[in-house]
């Protein structure tokens, strides 16, 4: 069933029992599968595939919306998997948004008003609450929750946790708002210089091992060492935090057990 509104490229393909309904403009080389729904002011790329059971564009989550314009944005070459939801925006002119290349496994959500940056992988069951920011070639793991208007970092990835603070670039996290190393494979598969890598080893063991305030491990951080880019990148991130930032815990309780995250201070 499609809307007489919807804008479809020619070669969009369109599977049995599927639902287009409203102003959806669907780009070309899309195949949009049986029994899956777009709904809604959706705008999606080229090459994206959504499988049976996927809701895009539905209605948001939020007490608040009362039907107001809002839309989803999606760019090239992603893949919604079955019974992925991506919900529109909430508040009048408001925007969800999902870039290209990412990859939305079996049954994950994104929530309302949320950014999701290229090259991210949403795990099956993953779920993000609304106005969150993933950045680019972040893995959001299977059952991973993700709290409203918190962020994740670039090649930030976590399994079997949950997080209401900020999960900080380049590291690796498996508790509930604790990171536990840095993604040195992702590092190096990403082509980051050995040199940078190095770097940010010496910074976590300022900033986050030492488990100074960050505002001021930050401040003492030798020159040389903020003039490497990821160290930057991972020095704003933390310092424009609004949450505060997912603190650091070892893997084994035998090497300093867990701590419970901090408030950026």
């Amino acid at each position: 069933m499609i809307d007489p509104q919807a804008q479809l490229a020619p070669d969009v393909r369109v599977g049995p029992f599927a639902v287009i309904e409203g102003p959806v403009c669907i780009g070309p080389g899309c195949e949009i599968q049986a029994l899956a729904r777009v709904v809604g002011r959706v705008t999606m790329g080229a090459r994206n595939v959504v499988h049976s059971n996927a809701v895009i564009g539905g209605w948001p989550q939020d007490r608040k919306f009362t039907g107001e314009l809002t839309e989803v944005r999606i760019g090239d070459d992603n893949i919604f998997r079955e019974g992925v939801t991506i919900h529109r925006a909430t508040g009048a002119g408001g925007v969800t948004a999902i870039g290209s290349r990412c990859f939305f496994m079996v049954n994950s959500h994104v929530g309302h008003n949320c950014i999701v940056d290229d090259d991210v992988t949403l795990i099956n069951g993953a779920l993000l609450g609304g106005h969150v920011h993933v950045f680019s070639r972040a893995i959001i793991g299977g059952n991973c929750v993700i709290h409203q208007f918190c962020r994740v970092g670039r090649m930030a990835m976590c399994s079997f946790s949950g997080y209401s603070v900020d999960l900080p670039p380049f590291f690796i996290a498996m508790t509930i708002n604790q990171v536990a190393q840095l993604n040195v494979v992702g590092l190096r598969r990403a082509g980051v210089p050995r040199a940078n890598i190095s770097a940010l080893r010496r910074m976590f063991q300022l900033v986050f091992r030492s488990h100074r305030p960050f505002n001021k491990a930050i401040a003492d951080l030798p020159a040389e060492l903020l003039a490497v880019p990821e160290v930057r990148e991972l020095a704003t991130f933390i310092l424009e935090s609004k949450r505060g930032v997912a603190r650091f815990a070892p893997w084994s309780s035998r090497r300093g057990g867990r701590q419970e995250s901090e408030p950026q201070e």
